[in-house]
């Protein structure tokens, strides 16, 4: 495990040598994702100090106060977290001021941890201001930190873009964001991967992969409330169809797999004899559901037989013939069954009109 100091710049609001005010204030964000950042940071097992200061005399007195306190520590990194200003950019044209990272000229690792803090912001929606990076010799907490000290500006206070996006997404995002760069790791928040057992705060159920909603995945799958239809990472409670997963092919009924179902159920790709919810491939012959018999072959509807068919009432005719299109639902012309006691008979359109 790693150690780190971690300070949100400035003074408090309403103090001398506060941070920049706009649309966001600084000095009230910046210790805001810093108490978030600290919390991810020791909840993965690194040692994390707060070495931000809140009572400074001036700015000079606040960023010596503030290295004073990160070297007391011996550490890994030193994070300086900022939000930036001078966009004027009160009503938004469409562009953020976006993310950037200050680092001095001695590399030591630090371009690198940068520019994974950047790809996470990037994640969560704010775009680099220009390349993201800015190498930076005349700041006073990277010119004076035993260890190598990275400035992170989040966003930009007086940018209407940037204000959007960071009330959208939130500090925690944020943190969560900084936290994933700094670690190199993906931050699960306790959601475990797979379908989740509870709703959403939008109502829906999602499917999840390294702790994200997992948009790729169309399957079936399992939480504590029953298998279900999952379509672009989330339950789909409208489903009603034969859909697959690792295990074989179900039958969705308004989302959920119908253990129950005795049926012919139809996907894009046919009907299907199902069999306690799911797709039987060895069946062959007549079955039965709400529309009518129907003739299966590896067990799906066989709409070009025409033929004898058994089952254990008898054997059966099983004939496409046009004198029953005016007769029954489009849908069931492809395949008729015509049930006749006794055995099998040959029937002709004279004989049935």
């Amino acid at each position: 495990m790693a150690t780190y100091n971690v300070h949100a710049g400035h003074n408090p609001a309403g103090k001398v040598a506060c941070g920049a005010a706009g649309l966001l204030d600084e000095s009230r964000e910046n210790r805001l994702v810093k108490g978030e950042l600290i919390n991810y940071l020791r909840q993965y097992g690194n040692t994390a100090y707060d070495c931000t200061e809140d009572n400074g005399k001036n700015q000079r007195d606040v960023l010596e106060k503030i290295v004073k306190k990160c070297n007391a520590h011996t550490v890994d990194f030193d994070f300086s977290l900022h939000l930036n200003s001078g966009r004027n950019d009160n009503t938004g044209d469409g562009r953020q001021g976006g993310v950037e990272c200050h680092i001095s000229a001695d590399n030591k690792g630090k371009k690198a941890v940068a520019e994974r803090i950047l790809s996470k912001m990037e994640g969560i929606g704010f775009r680099r201001h220009g390349s993201g990076i800015v190498i930076r010799n005349d700041l006073y907490v990277l010119n004076h930190t035993k260890a190598p000290a990275l400035l992170i500006e989040i966003c930009f206070v007086d940018d209407r873009d940037d204000y959007n996006q960071y009330m959208k997404v939130g500090y925690k995002a944020v943190a969560k964001a900084i936290a994933e760069g700094i670690m190199d790791k993906t931050i699960s928040d306790g959601t475990k991967d797979g379908l989740a057992d509870q709703k959403a705060s939008d109502g829906n159920w999602y499917y999840y992969e390294n702790g994200k909603i997992a948009s790729n995945i169309t399957t079936v799958a399992q939480n504590k409330n029953g298998w279900w239809y999952v379509k672009n990472g989330k339950v789909d409670f409208s489903a009603n169809t034969v859909a697959k997963n690792n295990n074989g092919w179900w039958h969705i009924v308004n989302g959920k797999v119908d253990f129950n179902s005795n049926t012919i159920a139809k996907n894009e790709n046919g009907w299907w004899k199902i069999v306690n919810g799911k797709v039987d491939f060895t069946f062959n012959g007549l079955a039965q559901n709400q529309n009518g018999w129907w003739y299966l072959k590896d067990g799906k509807v066989d709409f070009d037989f025409t033929g004898l068919a058994k089952n254990n009432n008898g054997i059966w005719y099983v004939k496409v013939t046009s004198i029953f299109f005016e007769q029954v639902p489009l849908f069931q012309c492809l395949s008729i069954i015509l049930l006749l006691p006794g055995k099998a008979s040959h029937i002709s359109e004279t004989d049935i009109a």
